[in-house]
This record gives C-alpha cells, sequence and structure tokens, in this order.
C-alpha cells in the first residue's frame, strides 16, 4: 500500500515523496515537525503486517540497530507504529548508493578501493562489537554523499528476516551476487559473513564486474559455494597485488581461512593503502592425498609382481630342456594350456571387478571431502549444561564462552539453547565457542516483575522491556507539560508480577494538543470583515500589502497567503494583499506648446479581455503573478500587472486601445504563446 504525500505519522513525520522500495519494506522522504529535520522513513510493508512474529522481529532488531552510531552508519532516530504501518525514522542521506557511484565512475584505483573499504569496514567492525550482523551487505545498502562518506544502511533489518522470508519476498534476488556460501547453504552465518560480502564489494569497485554470473540466482548461489573467485587482475591489471590478495583473502571459501574479524582486515587495509608491497598473510591450502588401505595396497603389490614375473618369464631363454617323451609333453602342454586359460580368463575378470569396486569405495568416500576445508567440526552443544560443554569442547581442542543468560522454552532451565559457531561449522582449533544459556525461571512460566519506565523516552523504555522479556504496545497522547517521546503512564503498573504473555501498555506523550483551523476566504472583503472572519477561525491577521488593481476595488482584499479553505494551525498568521484601485494614466506633455492636448478617450475604445483558465504548461498552485501587456502601433504598454488566485479565474480585463493591437499574457513573469491574441478596438470619430 502507497502512503500519499502529505499523510502525517505518528503525529509527527510528514511524507513528502517515495525514494526507494525493497522486498521488505518502502522507503519515503519525509519531515519531522518537531525538530524541522528532513528523515527517511522505512515502512513495512503491508503483505508482512498480519504476520506477528515477524514484526515482533522487525522492531526487535531495528531497537538493536539504534544503538549503534559511527559516523558510516545510518542513524536510526525513532521506531514506530501507525494503525497498521510499522515503520523506522532514520537518518536522510542526499546523494547516491555506491551501486549507482560503480556504474557511473568505476572501475576505481586502488587507493580509492581502499579508502572505501576502510568506511565499509569500520561500520561493520562497530556493528560487530555491538553483536549486530548486518547479513546484506551490498553496494545498493551503501550510501554515498557529496563528500564521499559512505553510510551504511539496513543494519540489523536483514537479520529480522529468516530464511524462508528472504525466498518468499524476493530480498535474495539482489543480494545473491554478494551472499557468503555459508549464507547460499543456508548455515551459520558470523562476523566473517560480512567481510566475505565485503570481498565482492571491494572485487566490484576495483574491476567493475561482479565474480560470478549465471542466468539463475541460483546457478550464481552455486558459483559461490563451489568455484573460486577469480583473480580481480584478470579484469583490471592495474591493481595492486597486495589489494588483490586481500580481495581473495576476505572472499575465501572457508570461513576458517578469511578475516575473522574486521580488526584483522582493517590492519591489511591500512598496511595496503601507506605500501603497495604490503604482504598480506594467507593460510596456504595442502592438496588432497589418498590413503589406501592394507588390502588395497596387498592387492596392488601382488598384482605388480605377477606382472613382473610374467614379463620376466617371456623373456627367458632357455640352455637346457629336460628329455621328457614327445607324446606325453605335447599332453602335459595341452592339458595346461587349457587350464591356464581358463584360470587366467576368469581371475581376470575377478581382478577387475575387485579393482571397479575398490576404485567406487575409494572415490564414493573420497569425493565428498573434496573441498572441504581441513578444521574442527563443532559439535551440536544444545542441552547440554556449561560444565558438560566444557568437557566436551575440550576434546575438541576447542573453548567456551558464556555471553549471557536468556529466557527460553528450547532447552531445560540451566542449559544451552544457542551457539556462535553452530554444529557442524569448520573452525580452527582454539575457536572460542559463544554460547547462551537458558535462565532458570522463564517469564512466560512463572511471571516477571513491570519495571517502572515512566519519565523515560520511548526507545529506552521498549528496550527495557525487551530485557524483562516482557510483550508492550504505544499509545500517544496530548500533554502539555510532558516532553513528547516520554512515557506519561503504564500498565500494568510498575512492581506487578505478570505473565510472559501480558502486553504492557505505554502510553507516550504527543506534545500539546494541535488544534487545526479552516481559512476562510477573504478575497472581496474589507479589512475590518476579513478580521472578523479569521477571528471567528481563531486564525489572525498577518502583514498587509497594498497594490492596484483594475478588478477589485479599492480597499478592498485583492489576494491572501494561505489558500481558502486549507487547515492550518489554530493562531496562524494570514497575509493580505489590499486593492489601492485603478492605477490613473498620466498623458504625456504635448510636444508642441502650442498644441492642443484631445481629452482622454476621443480616439480610444474599451475592449474587455478574457483570460479563460491557467495554462496547462504552468506550474499548479495557488496565487499567480499575472502581467497583461498590450502592442499596438503606439507601441508597447502594459494594461494589468496584479497577483491573481486561481479561483478568481476566468478573469475579465478592461483595455483601452484604437486599431488593432497584439495581447501577451505572463504567468511568473513567462510568456505563454498559447495567450497571445488579436484584439480590435472600436474606432470612435
Amino acid at each position: 500500500m502507497m502512503i500519499t504525500p502529505g499523510t502525517i505519522l505518528g503525529d509527527r513525520y510528514e511524507i513528502i515523496e517515495k525514494i526507494g522500495a525493497g522486498g521488505m519494506s518502502i522507503v519515503y522522504k519525509a519531515k519531522c515537525h518537531r525538530l524541522q529535520r528532513f528523515v527517511a522513513i522505512k515502512v513495512l510493508r503491508e503483505e508482512f503486517v498480519t504476520d506477528e512474529e515477524f514484526v515482533a522481529k522487525f522492531r526487535k532488531e531495528a531497537l538493536a540497530a539504534a544503538s549503534l552510531s559511527h559516523p558510516n552508519i545510518v542513524g536510526i532516530y525513532d521506531v514506530g507504529s501507525d494503525h497498521d504501518l510499522h515503520y523506522i525514522v532514520m537518518e536522510y542521506v542526499e546523494g547516491k548508493t555506491l551501486k549507482d557511484l560503480i556504474a557511473e565512475k568505476g572501475p576505481f584505483d586502488p587507493k580509492t578501493v581502499l579508502e572505501f573499504g576502510l568506511q565499509i569496514v569500520s561500520a561493520l567492525r562497530h556493528a560487530h562489537r555491538k553483536k549486530i550482523i548486518h547479513r546484506d551487505i551490498k553496494p545498493q545498502n551503501i550510501l554515498v554523499t557529496h563528500d564521499h562518506v559512505l553510510k551504511v544502511t539496513d543494519f540489523g533489518i536483514a537479520k529480522a528476516v529468516d530464511s524462508s522470508t528472504i525466498v518468499a519476498t524476493g530480498n535474495a534476488i539482489g543480494s545473491v551476487h554478494y551472499f557468503s556460501p555459508e549464507q547460499a547453504k543456508g548455515k551459520y552465518v558470523n562476523e566473517s559473513s560480512d567481510l566475505y560480502s565485503c570481498g565482492i564489494v571491494l572485487f566490484e569497485l576495483a574491476t567493475r564486474k561482479l565474480p560470478f554470473e549465471a542466468d539463475s540466482h541460483i546457478s550464481i548461489a552455486l558459483k559461490h559455494i563451489n568455484e573460486e573467485l577469480p583473480k580481480p587482475s584478470q579484469f583490471n591489471p592495474d591493481i595492486t597485488p597486495s589489494l588483490e590478495k586481500l580481495i581473495l583473502k576476505a572472499a575465501d571459501k572457508s570461513q576458517s581461512s578469511r578475516y575473522q574479524d574486521a580488526d584483522e582486515m582493517l590492519k591489511d587495509m591500512k598496511g595496503c593503502l601507506t605500501n603497495p608491497h604490503y604482504v598480506i598473510e594467507t593460510g596456504e591450502v595442502s592438496d588432497h592425498t589418498i590413503l589406501l588401505s592394507d588390502i588395497e595396497t596387498e592387492f596392488l603389490r601382488s598384482n605388480g609382481n605377477k606382472n613382473e614375473r610374467s614379463k620376466s618369464s617371456s623373456g627367458s631363454i632357455y640352455t637346457e630342456k629336460p628329455q621328457i617323451d614327445e607324446k606325453t609333453d605335447v599332453e602335459e602342454e595341452e592339458d595346461i594350456s587349457t587350464f591356464y586359460k581358463v584360470l587366467v580368463s576368469v581371475g581376470g575378470v575377478l581382478a577387475t571387478l575387485l579393482v571397479i569396486i575398490l576404485l567406487s569405495a575409494a572415490i564414493f568416500l573420497w569425493l565428498p571431502s573434496m573441498g572441504k576445508p581441513k578444521g574442527i567440526v563443532v559439535p551440536n552443544l544444545a542441552g547440554k549444561t556449561v560444565e558438560q560443554a566444557e568437557n566436551l569442547l575440550g576434546s575438541y581442542k576447542l573453548k567456551l564462552n558464556v555471553i549471557g543468560e536468556e529466557p527460553s522454552d528450547l532447552t531445560p532451565p540451566g542449559t544451552i539453547f544457542k551457539q556462535s559457531p553452530g554444529e557442524n561449522d569448520i573452525v580452527k582449533a582454539n575457536t572460542v565457542i559463544e554460547v547462551m544459556v537458558a535462565l532458570e525461571m522463564s517469564a512466560k512460566s512463572e511471571g516477571v516483575q513491570v519495571p517502572d519506565v515512566i519519565g523515560l523516552d520511548r526507545l529506552s523504555a521498549e528496550r527495557m522491556l525487551d530485557e524483562y522479556g516482557l510483550l508492550y504496545q504505544v499509545e500517544g497522547a496530548y500533554d502539555d507539560m510532558i516532553e513528547v517521546g516520554r512515557v506519561i503512564d503504564q500498565t500494568p503498573e510498575a512492581g506487578q508480577n505478570v505473565s510472559g504473555d501480558v502486553r504492557v501498555t505505554l502510553i507516550v506523550s504527543k506534545g500539546p494538543k494541535v488544534v487545526m483551523a479552516n481559512v476562510p476566504n477573504l478575497v472581496n472583503m474589507t479589512v475590518q470583515n476579513a478580521e472578523i472572519s479569521l477571528r471567528n477561525e481563531k486564525l489572525r491577521m498577518g502583514n498587509r500589502k497594498e497594490d492596484f488593481s483594475d478588478t477589485v476595488a479599492e480597499g478592498l482584499i485583492i489576494s491572501q497567503s494561505i489558500s481558502p479553505n486549507k487547515q492550518v494551525e489554530e493562531g496562524t498568521a494570514v497575509d493580505v494583499l489590499i486593492s489601492k484601485g485603478k492605477k490613473e494614466e498620466t498623458q504625456p506633455a504635448p510636444s508642441d506648446p502650442g498644441q492642443n492636448t484631445p481629452p482622454a478617450g476621443d480616439n480610444l475604445a474599451t475592449k474587455t479581455f478574457t483570460l479563460a483558465n491557467v495554462p496547462p504548461d504552468i506550474e499548479n498552485k495557488d496565487i499567480y503573478h499575472v502581467m497583461v501587456k498590450l502592442t499596438t502601433e503606439d507601441g508597447s504598454k502594459v494594461v494589468f500587472d496584479q497577483q491573481v488566485q486561481r479561483d478568481q479565474f476566468p478573469l475579465n480585463i478592461p483595455i483601452r486601445g484604437k486599431g488593432r493591437g497584439t495581447v501577451e499574457t505572463y504567468f511568473d513573469g513567462k510568456t505563454t504563446p498559447s495567450y497571445q491574441d488579436e484584439i480590435v478596438f472600436n474606432e470612435v470619430q
């Protein structure tokens, strides 16, 4: 559902125009009337509004992203809902996306690539320290200001979308070119997944190309999983070797072989920027070796010996032949030959079958391990106590770190219900596995005490309720004393014990109530009557200016600064333009003092010129500056010059002249060809 310009969200944000759209939301430019600044508002698409779990994740992740404060991250100011609309208020950045900049000016030199990369990775480091993984790093999500400052957007929002949602909304379509292999497989992602996507962005900055292209998005995802990243120097020979190695390391297929954290990548980027010959340390990948079993080894050895013996006997020369009866010798030779032939045939078939079986088994066992990085497979820790997990990880040469406790119905209290890296991920020895432990008392089952949030700002109150595991809803109320955005009241009251499915209602101040008034039509009124009309609507008269008018009598109002019937706040001032009557034309003095000047009107006629409406090629607005010029054989002169409201058309303008002439009309200083008319005056005898 599109939001029309002029719509007010949260009694504060006025929608101006749509500026973008994604798979899960639409982005609008808006104006904050409280702080008088432009903002960007991301509104959740209509199809997700009915999914309560999705909306809850959307809000929770947005609140988490609001904790980020970094010059290279688009700031989040507010999170709210208005009727069925759920929205996030963000910093409005004037500029373009990095994708647009690459299309316009790419490829970039190594220095620019590294300078841009430093800003992106700095933003990621700040987010990763807050335990927020972006999951959708791509040039389309990076804004570039006019000063070439990069700002990463959509932090935390991608984390609120699970894999099924991404596929359903088509959001993966724009991102699959930058997906890490583990994302393409639907496996666990961590900080290195963001750095992989960043490596693909650096590849595109340096080459103006994407490393993997195919006819379908599934084919591209498979390339990320199976194919090695092409060297950037194939597309841009000017790239430095150090930058190329940095990109290849960042986008390594194996999570354990690429950069493990942003600090490590920032160190190498700064090194490459200061020294073109900087050495990037990369892990060496050993070749795959097939180990034969004892049976296979013995089989090959025995068959090899037979072959050697066969070769040796066929090439030997006998110097002495035993004396044997000729007939017996022939019979035995024929018997041995037949038996040998059968034996060789059967043995050959069996040997061939055995070789095929052994090779098939070797290939079956060996092929699945091809491409797998050497490392340790992380075990599943779910349902284990911390002590059990430590003992298990110790046998795997891994370490454990408990990062917190949360209510959970996934595992019994006191056991692990979440881990990072996840089960079956490949890691190096001594890698720290971070885990979350289920609380002894679940808020949903045993109840939790409602905290006191009255007086807090809205975001702080919502964060506190999230920490307590409580659901909540926000309602607004006008208040002349409490600052806008602060909690006035809450239900249930602080200190009450409630179950986890009870929803806490927050009453948030909307500031003093704004009462709207309807602007009356003041045109053709006297000033006194206009003041009375404005007072009746609880408005007031503002500045008064005067001007000549051929159509409005002296003392009456020609136009007003705010259009009639428009809704404005009570107390608003309306400026007016008051008529001074017709401007008297002065006749020039005769050139010959003895010549008599004919009285006015002796040879002039009056003709009424009608302006039916505003031309279609003129901007649509409420008030126009209209000027009409008459050109005759006696020269040119302005016969009408006034401010005219749109609802005053058609406009009848009396013009005095003689003979034939041309009338030209100007709207706001612009001539309109369709309003150049011929005019014929009646000659007065």
